[in-house]
């Protein structure tokens, strides 16, 4: 056997894992069925957590007319695929983070703690404000990843050829 080949076989077996819990997400892509979604085996939170996640998220990108939002694209099961292969303390600060939306949630709503929190995005001061940051940027990470964020929302074609550039058609550009 050429080392090569030894090489593809540790890496495949190393990853293995991984790739089984990317098959379990593939409804990710949006193209799933609803049951699809339903059946995804968690990896790492609760169905609690997830449920508060979802709602987070979808409150974050929601659906309007133009396009689903975060939920239709399962961007909480994304999140969960990314965290359980995280390190410890980013598990615990997803864990600590959602903890946190619950207790403060409780004392007002989601939608209440979700704008508190974004309100001091740009100088983020308590725990509340930056596990805001990290819910955020996950939630656009897993959404425009998704085919639902990359084919509805962008409307992006894919490599398509153009058969010439026409350039700047700006009237102030013109030359």
């Amino acid at each position: 056997m050429e080392r090569r080949e030894l090489l593809k076989i540790v890496a495949l077996t190393a990853l293995s894992p991984r790739l089984s819990a990317l098959q379990e997400i593939a409804c990710h892509s949006g193209s799933g069925s609803p049951r699809a979604a339903a059946d995804a085996k968690l990896q790492f939170f609760t169905a609690g957590e997830n449920a508060i996640l979802d709602q987070l998220m979808e409150m974050i990108i929601p659906a309007d007319p133009h396009s689903p939002g975060a939920h239709a694209a399962n961007t909480s099961l994304f999140a969960d695929l990314i965290v359980s292969t995280g390190d410890d303390a980013l598990k615990k600060q997803w864990r600590d983070g959602i903890s946190l939306m619950r207790e403060e949630a409780s004392r007002s709503s989601l939608a209440e703690v979700l704008q508190k929190a974004a309100a001091n995005e740009a100088d983020p001061r308590t725990e509340l404000d930056r596990f805001f940051i990290l819910l955020k940027r996950m939630t656009v990470d897993a959404y425009y990843t998704s085919e639902i964020g990359i084919h509805k929302d962008l409307a992006y074609d894919g490599n398509t050829y153009l058969p010439g550039f026409s350039g700047c058609t700006h009237a102030e550009h013109d030359e």
